[in-house]
C-alpha cells in the first residue's frame, strides 16, 4: 500500500460516528493510513466534524456522487459506513440504501453495525465457490492476516457436481499460489452447499467470524430471485446480528476466471 492513501469514514450524524469512527480509527492505524471523515447532507452543515480533530470533508448534496468520486480523488483504499437494519429507508445506514449508494464504489467498503467493538478482528472469513472471483477479495484477506494479525478461514461449499468441483479447485489453486507468494497462512473449512443460501451467508452461520469479506452481486448477473427477494448481500446486511462486512464491487479487470 502507498503511504499517501487514506481510510474514509462516512459519518451521516454524530450518533453514527459513535460506532463507525472507533472502527475506522482501528483500520487506519492497522493499515498505516491517514483517516479522513466524510459527511454529506442536504444543508451542508458539517461543522460538528471539527470536534474529532481529524481531517474532514463536509458536502452539500447526495451521498452517492461523493462515494463514487472521492476515493479516487483522495487516494482512498477503504471506506466505512454505518449499518442498521432498523434505520429509516432514507438513512445511509439502511441496508438497501447503503448498497445503492456504494453500488459504483471503486474501493472496498465496510458496513459497520452499531454494536461493533473497536478491536482487531481475530477471525476473518471469505468464501470460495465455483464462480469467478475477484483477486482484490483475496488480497483483502491477506491484508487482515498481515496487518491485523487475524486468522483467515476460506469457506468452500461442498459440491457433488464434478464440474463445479473443478471450477472451485481452479479458484483454490490460484488462491494457494497467491498466498504462498505473500507468505500468508489460512485455514480451509467446508460449508453446506445450497441453492437457497449464498456461500457468504453459510460461512457467516457456520464460522461466526469477526469480519466477513464478500463480493457484491454483479448487476449483470442478477436473476429473478434477486429482484424478488433482494441480492445475497442485501439479505446478509438485513440480518439482525452480524459482524462488520467488507464488501467489494465486482470489476472486470480484477476477475480471476475459474475456468
Amino acid at each position: 500500500m502507498k503511504k499517501d492513501q487514506c481510510v474514509i469514514a462516512c459519518l451521516p450524524s454524530p450518533e453514527d460516528a459513535q460506532s463507525v469512527l472507533p472502527y475506522a480509527r482501528l483500520c487506519a492505524t492497522q493499515l498505516g493510513k491517514r483517516l479522513v471523515l466524510l459527511n454529506v447532507s442536504h444543508d451542508g452543515q458539517s461543522e460538528w466534524l471539527k470536534d474529532y480533530d481529524l481531517p474532514y470533508i463536509g458536502l452539500k448534496g447526495e451521498w452517492k456522487p461523493a462515494i463514487d468520486g472521492l476515493p479516487t480523488t483522495l487516494g482512498g483504499v477503504l471506506m466505512l459506513a454505518p449499518l442498521s437494519p432498523k434505520a429509516p429507508r432514507s438513512a445511509l445506514a439502511h441496508p438497501a440504501t447503503l448498497l445503492r449508494n456504494f453500488a459504483d464504489c471503486k474501493t472496498a467498503y465496510i458496513a459497520v453495525p452499531s454494536d461493533t467493538r473497536p478491536q482487531p478482528p481475530r477471525h476473518v472469513a471469505l468464501s470460495i465457490d465455483h464462480r469467478r472471483e475477484s483477486k482484490e477479495k483475496l488480497i483483502w484477506g491477506s491484508y487482515f492476516v498481515r496487518f491485523f494479525g487475524s486468522t483467515l478461514t476460506v469457506a468452500c461449499p461442498s459440491y457433488r457436481d464434478a464440474g463445479l468441483l473443478r471450477q472451485q479447485a481452479n479458484n483454490m489453486q490460484f488462491l494457494d499460489k497467491m498466498y504462498r507468494s505473500l507468505g500468508v497462512d489460512y485455514n480451509k473449512a467446508t460449508i453446506p452447499q445450497s441453492t437457497a443460501t449464498s456461500p457468504d451467508l453459510s460461512a457467516l452461520r457456520v464460522l461466526a467470524p469477526d469480519l466477513l469479506i464478500a463480493l457484491a452481486t454483479d448487476r449483470r448477473d442478477r436473476d429473478l430471485g434477486d429482484w424478488l427477494f433482494g441480492s445475497p448481500e442485501l439479505r446478509l446486511l438485513k440480518l439482525p446480528s452480524i459482524p462488520p462486512i467488507l464488501l467489494l464491487n465486482q470489476r472486470d479487470d480484477l476477475y480471476v476466471l475459474c475456468d
